[in-house]
Formats: C-alpha cells, structure tokens, sequence
C-alpha cells in the first residue's frame, strides 16, 4: 500500500463497503436528476461515479452541496450531501452525508451491520 492509500485510510472515520447501486444527483431541490452509480459506502458517506463528465454541469467541485435519491428496492437513501473530493478523470467524488432522512439512516445503520 503507498503512503497517500495509507493516509487516505487513517482519515476515515467508518470503513467502506463496495457496492454498486444507481442513484440519482442534482445540484438544487428543483435541478434534474444525473443519473451515477454508489461505488461504495460507510456511516460518513459514499463514492460517486457517472459515465458522463459532471465537472461541465458544474457539479464536481469541491465543497458543492448536492441533493441525492436511490432508487433500487433494496438499498433506499435519500438525502443531502457536499463533494469533498473529485476526480475529472474518473467522473467520480467523495460524497459527505450532510442530511439523511429518518428511513434511509435506519436503512444505512441496519445495512452497515450486516458487514
């Protein structure tokens, strides 16, 4: 493992789980949805990815609220959220849960368990 896998590491407070389950992004309660993919997930927050570069919708950008929904049967979130991190490259980001609703943190804690 190199340092910044190491140092990533020791900075998150829950571990992550993999998965990969669609969800929907939009930048204000009113915006359209962008369609992505939950690449993992933990207590504080999950890795984004898309097949469309988002940094041209201005929504990969560090510190940028976003609003989010799943919509799979077995796996419901719905809730708020800010990038910490984005990669242009990958079309991915660091989501920080900001605010989740009573039924999807029961969801989160009842999933988390489970591993």
């Amino acid at each position: 493992m190199d340092q910044s896998q190491t140092s990533q590491k020791e900075r998150r407070e829950s571990p992550r789980i993999n998965l990969e389950t669609k969800i929907s992004v939009r930048t204000s309660p009113t915006a359209p949805f962008i369609l992505g993919w939950v690449k993992n997930i933990s207590r504080g927050g999950f890795k984004l990815k898309t097949d469309n570069p988002l940094i041209q919708k201005d929504i990969f950008l560090a510190g940028k609220e976003i609003f989010f929904e799943t919509s799979e049967d077995f796996f419901r979130l719905k809730g708020r959220g800010e990038i910490i991190w984005a990669s242009e490259k990958e079309n991915e980001a660091g989501v920080k849960f900001g605010e989740l609703d009573q039924r999807g943190k029961v969801f989160l804690e009842n999933f988390l368990r489970m591993f």
